[in-house]
Protein backbone atom coordinates (compact mmCIF):
# COMPACT_ATOMS: atom_id res chain seq x y z
CA UNK A 1 0.00 0.00 0.00
CA UNK A 2 1.42 3.41 -0.95
CA UNK A 3 0.18 6.93 -0.50
CA UNK A 4 -2.43 8.35 1.83
CA UNK A 5 0.03 9.28 4.60
CA UNK A 6 1.22 12.83 3.99
CA UNK A 7 3.48 14.54 6.48
CA UNK A 8 0.42 16.47 7.67
CA UNK A 9 -1.66 13.31 8.07
CA UNK A 10 1.09 11.77 10.22
CA UNK A 11 0.35 14.31 12.96
CA UNK A 12 -3.26 13.18 13.14
CA UNK A 13 -2.48 9.47 13.32
CA UNK A 14 0.86 9.11 15.07
CA UNK A 15 2.64 10.86 17.93
CA UNK A 16 6.06 9.35 17.25
CA UNK A 17 8.12 8.30 14.22
CA UNK A 18 10.72 5.56 14.79
CA UNK A 19 13.11 5.98 11.86
CA UNK A 20 15.92 3.67 10.75
CA UNK A 21 19.16 5.19 9.43
CA UNK A 22 21.01 2.86 7.01
CA UNK A 23 18.85 2.55 3.92
CA UNK A 24 16.44 5.32 4.99
CA UNK A 25 18.45 8.48 5.76
CA UNK A 26 21.60 7.38 3.98
CA UNK A 27 23.10 4.46 2.11
CA UNK A 28 26.80 4.30 2.83
CA UNK A 29 28.04 7.85 2.21
CA UNK A 30 25.13 8.76 -0.09
CA UNK A 31 22.29 10.76 1.44
CA UNK A 32 18.75 9.68 0.50
CA UNK A 33 17.43 13.16 -0.09
CA UNK A 34 13.78 12.42 -0.90
CA UNK A 35 13.44 10.59 2.41
CA UNK A 36 15.25 13.37 4.26
CA UNK A 37 12.98 16.05 2.77
CA UNK A 38 9.84 14.17 3.85
CA UNK A 39 11.21 13.80 7.38
CA UNK A 40 12.04 17.51 7.47
CA UNK A 41 8.47 18.36 6.49
CA UNK A 42 7.05 16.02 9.13
CA UNK A 43 9.34 17.49 11.79
CA UNK A 44 8.50 21.03 10.71
CA UNK A 45 4.83 20.23 11.23
CA UNK A 46 5.54 19.03 14.76
CA UNK A 47 6.18 15.29 14.41
CA UNK A 48 8.36 13.73 17.11
CA UNK A 49 11.18 11.68 15.54
CA UNK A 50 13.55 9.17 17.14
CA UNK A 51 16.21 7.54 14.99
CA UNK A 52 16.60 3.83 15.83
CA UNK A 53 19.53 2.01 14.23
CA UNK A 54 21.00 -1.47 14.42
CA UNK A 55 24.38 0.02 13.49
CA UNK A 56 26.69 0.04 16.52
CA UNK A 57 29.80 1.45 14.83
CA UNK A 58 29.04 5.01 15.95
CA UNK A 59 27.77 6.29 19.28
CA UNK A 60 24.55 8.20 19.84
CA UNK A 61 26.67 11.31 20.37
CA UNK A 62 28.28 11.01 16.94
CA UNK A 63 24.99 10.19 15.23
CA UNK A 64 23.21 13.11 16.88
CA UNK A 65 25.87 15.53 15.64
CA UNK A 66 25.76 14.13 12.10
CA UNK A 67 21.97 14.02 11.96
CA UNK A 68 21.68 17.61 13.19
CA UNK A 69 23.86 18.71 10.25
CA UNK A 70 21.98 16.59 7.71
CA UNK A 71 18.41 17.10 8.85
CA UNK A 72 18.57 20.83 9.47
CA UNK A 73 16.97 20.54 12.90
CA UNK A 74 18.39 19.66 16.29
CA UNK A 75 18.72 15.92 16.91
CA UNK A 76 19.71 15.35 20.53
CA UNK A 77 21.36 12.27 21.97
CA UNK A 78 17.98 11.38 23.47
CA UNK A 79 16.57 11.31 19.91
CA UNK A 80 18.90 8.48 18.85
CA UNK A 81 18.91 4.83 19.91
CA UNK A 82 21.55 2.44 18.59
CA UNK A 83 22.01 -1.26 19.17
CA UNK A 84 25.27 -0.37 20.94
CA UNK A 85 23.42 1.78 23.46
CA UNK A 86 20.70 -0.85 23.80
CA UNK A 87 23.03 -3.75 24.56
CA UNK A 88 25.03 -1.59 27.01
CA UNK A 89 21.86 -0.61 28.81
CA UNK A 90 20.53 -4.19 28.87
CA UNK A 91 23.79 -5.40 30.41
CA UNK A 92 23.69 -2.71 33.10
CA UNK A 93 20.07 -3.44 33.97
CA UNK A 94 20.54 -7.21 34.08
CA UNK A 95 24.04 -7.58 35.52
CA UNK A 96 25.22 -4.16 36.65
CA UNK A 97 28.67 -2.86 35.65
CA UNK A 98 30.46 -5.73 33.88
CA UNK A 99 33.90 -6.72 32.57
CA UNK A 100 33.49 -6.80 28.82
CA UNK A 101 35.58 -7.85 25.84
CA UNK A 102 34.39 -6.08 22.70
CA UNK A 103 34.44 -7.32 19.14
CA UNK A 104 33.29 -4.09 17.54
CA UNK A 105 34.14 -0.47 16.89
CA UNK A 106 34.53 2.75 18.88
CA UNK A 107 30.83 3.59 18.92
CA UNK A 108 30.05 0.37 20.78
CA UNK A 109 32.94 0.90 23.19
CA UNK A 110 31.77 4.46 23.95
CA UNK A 111 28.24 3.31 24.77
CA UNK A 112 29.51 0.55 27.06
CA UNK A 113 31.73 2.98 28.94
CA UNK A 114 28.86 5.45 29.27
CA UNK A 115 26.82 2.75 31.03
CA UNK A 116 29.61 2.12 33.55
CA UNK A 117 31.11 -1.09 32.15
CA UNK A 118 34.81 -1.97 32.08
CA UNK A 119 36.06 -2.59 28.54
CA UNK A 120 39.02 -4.97 28.44
CA UNK A 121 41.86 -4.94 25.94
CA UNK A 122 42.43 -7.88 23.62
CA UNK A 123 45.41 -8.87 25.75
CA UNK A 124 43.13 -9.13 28.77
CA UNK A 125 40.66 -11.33 26.90
CA UNK A 126 42.23 -14.55 28.14
CA UNK A 127 42.62 -13.23 31.69
CA UNK A 128 39.62 -14.25 33.71
CA UNK A 129 37.21 -13.00 34.85
CA UNK A 130 35.45 -11.77 31.73
CA UNK A 131 31.71 -11.41 32.18
CA UNK A 132 30.60 -10.83 28.59
CA UNK A 133 31.86 -10.82 25.04
CA UNK A 134 29.88 -8.15 23.18
CA UNK A 135 29.77 -8.36 19.39
CA UNK A 136 28.96 -5.58 16.93
CA UNK A 137 29.96 -4.74 13.39
CA UNK A 138 33.77 -4.69 13.26
CA UNK A 139 35.18 -3.53 9.94
CA UNK A 140 38.74 -3.88 11.27
CA UNK A 141 38.25 -7.43 12.52
CA UNK A 142 41.42 -9.44 13.07
CA UNK A 143 42.07 -13.06 13.90
CA UNK A 144 43.67 -11.93 17.17
CA UNK A 145 40.43 -10.27 18.24
CA UNK A 146 38.36 -13.33 17.33
CA UNK A 147 40.81 -15.55 19.18
CA UNK A 148 40.64 -13.39 22.32
CA UNK A 149 36.85 -13.49 22.26
CA UNK A 150 36.84 -17.24 21.64
CA UNK A 151 39.12 -17.82 24.62
CA UNK A 152 37.10 -15.53 26.89
CA UNK A 153 34.00 -17.61 26.15
CA UNK A 154 35.62 -21.04 26.28
CA UNK A 155 38.15 -20.52 29.08
CA UNK A 156 36.56 -17.80 31.23
CA UNK A 157 32.93 -18.74 30.77
CA UNK A 158 32.03 -15.29 29.43
CA UNK A 159 28.50 -14.92 28.10
CA UNK A 160 28.14 -14.05 24.42
CA UNK A 161 25.80 -11.16 23.57
CA UNK A 162 25.46 -9.00 20.47
CA UNK A 163 24.43 -5.50 19.55
CA UNK A 164 22.72 -6.93 16.46
CA UNK A 165 22.91 -9.89 14.13
CA UNK A 166 22.32 -8.24 10.75
CA UNK A 167 23.69 -10.50 8.04
CA UNK A 168 24.60 -7.49 5.89
CA UNK A 169 24.54 -3.70 5.79
CA UNK A 170 23.54 -1.58 2.77
CA UNK A 171 26.20 0.53 1.05
CA UNK A 172 26.19 2.66 -2.10
CA UNK A 173 26.52 -0.23 -4.54
CA UNK A 174 25.01 -3.24 -2.80
CA UNK A 175 25.77 -4.52 0.66
CA UNK A 176 28.58 -5.76 2.88
CA UNK A 177 28.89 -8.32 5.72
CA UNK A 178 27.22 -7.17 8.93
CA UNK A 179 27.61 -7.88 12.63
CA UNK A 180 25.75 -11.16 12.16
CA UNK A 181 28.66 -12.51 10.13
CA UNK A 182 31.03 -11.76 13.03
CA UNK A 183 28.63 -13.25 15.56
CA UNK A 184 28.22 -16.40 13.45
CA UNK A 185 31.98 -16.96 13.45
CA UNK A 186 32.11 -16.92 17.27
CA UNK A 187 29.00 -19.04 17.65
CA UNK A 188 30.51 -21.58 15.27
CA UNK A 189 33.95 -21.67 16.89
CA UNK A 190 32.71 -21.83 20.50
CA UNK A 191 29.51 -23.82 20.06
CA UNK A 192 27.78 -21.14 22.19
CA UNK A 193 24.70 -19.27 21.06
CA UNK A 194 24.27 -15.59 21.88
CA UNK A 195 22.43 -15.07 25.15
CA UNK A 196 20.90 -11.78 23.97
CA UNK A 197 20.79 -9.76 20.76
CA UNK A 198 19.68 -6.17 21.37
CA UNK A 199 18.97 -5.06 17.82
CA UNK A 200 15.96 -5.50 15.59
CA UNK A 201 14.04 -7.80 15.01
CA UNK A 202 14.13 -7.84 18.80
CA UNK A 203 11.66 -5.03 19.63
CA UNK A 204 13.74 -4.04 22.68
CA UNK A 205 14.92 -0.72 21.21
CA UNK A 206 11.38 0.29 20.26
CA UNK A 207 10.19 -0.70 23.72
CA UNK A 208 12.85 1.51 25.33
CA UNK A 209 11.68 4.54 23.35
CA UNK A 210 7.98 3.93 23.93
CA UNK A 211 8.55 3.56 27.66
CA UNK A 212 10.77 6.63 27.91
CA UNK A 213 8.25 8.77 26.02
CA UNK A 214 5.14 7.20 27.56
CA UNK A 215 3.63 6.42 24.16
CA UNK A 216 1.44 3.44 23.27
CA UNK A 217 2.43 1.30 20.24
CA UNK A 218 -0.71 2.38 18.39
CA UNK A 219 0.49 5.98 18.39
CA UNK A 220 3.89 5.20 16.82
CA UNK A 221 5.00 4.59 13.23
CA UNK A 222 8.15 2.67 12.22
CA UNK A 223 9.96 3.69 9.03
CA UNK A 224 12.56 1.20 7.81
CA UNK A 225 14.11 -0.50 4.79
CA UNK A 226 14.32 -4.11 5.99
CA UNK A 227 11.56 -6.68 6.33
CA UNK A 228 13.59 -8.96 8.62
CA UNK A 229 14.52 -6.26 11.15
CA UNK A 230 12.60 -2.98 11.10
CA UNK A 231 9.22 -4.30 9.99
CA UNK A 232 9.50 -7.58 11.92
CA UNK A 233 10.18 -5.70 15.17
CA UNK A 234 7.24 -3.37 14.51
CA UNK A 235 4.91 -6.33 13.95
CA UNK A 236 5.87 -7.84 17.30
CA UNK A 237 4.59 -4.74 19.11
CA UNK A 238 1.65 -4.02 16.83
CA UNK A 239 3.21 -0.80 15.51
CA UNK A 240 2.23 0.47 12.05
CA UNK A 241 5.14 0.55 9.62
CA UNK A 242 6.45 1.99 6.37
CA UNK A 243 8.75 -0.16 4.23
CA UNK A 244 10.76 2.22 2.05
CA UNK A 245 12.53 0.60 -0.89
CA UNK A 246 15.69 2.71 -0.76
CA UNK A 247 17.65 0.08 1.17
CA UNK A 248 17.89 -3.68 1.59
CA UNK A 249 14.33 -4.68 0.65
CA UNK A 250 14.49 -2.63 -2.54
CA UNK A 251 17.87 -4.12 -3.45
CA UNK A 252 16.65 -7.67 -2.95
CA UNK A 253 13.13 -7.24 -4.29
CA UNK A 254 11.66 -8.21 -0.91
CA UNK A 255 8.13 -7.37 0.20
CA UNK A 256 6.46 -7.94 3.55
CA UNK A 257 3.31 -7.07 5.46
CA UNK A 258 4.19 -3.47 6.23
CA UNK A 259 1.30 -1.04 6.64
CA UNK A 260 2.72 1.06 3.79
CA UNK A 261 5.23 0.17 1.06
CA UNK A 262 6.80 3.02 -0.94
CA UNK A 263 9.73 3.56 -3.28
CA UNK A 264 10.74 6.66 -1.31
CA UNK A 265 9.06 8.56 1.51
CA UNK A 266 8.08 11.22 -1.03
CA UNK A 267 5.57 8.69 -2.41
CA UNK A 268 3.62 8.91 0.83
CA UNK A 269 2.43 12.31 -0.34
CA UNK A 270 0.70 10.78 -3.38
CA UNK A 271 -3.11 10.34 -3.16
Amino acid sequence: MAGGLSSLTVLGRYRLLLVDLDGVVWRGSRLLRENIEWLRRARGLGASIVFVSNNSTRSRRVYSERLTRIMGFNVGIEDVVTSGYAVARWLRENNGPSRILVVGEEGLVEELLQQGHWVLSIGDGARCPVDYVVVGLDRNLTYARLRAAHRAIRQCGAHLVAANDDASVPVENGDEPGAGAVLAALERSTGVRALFVAGKPNPYMYELVLKQRNIEPGHALVIGDRCDTDIAAAEKLGIDSVLVLTGVAGERGERCEATYVVATLADLEQP
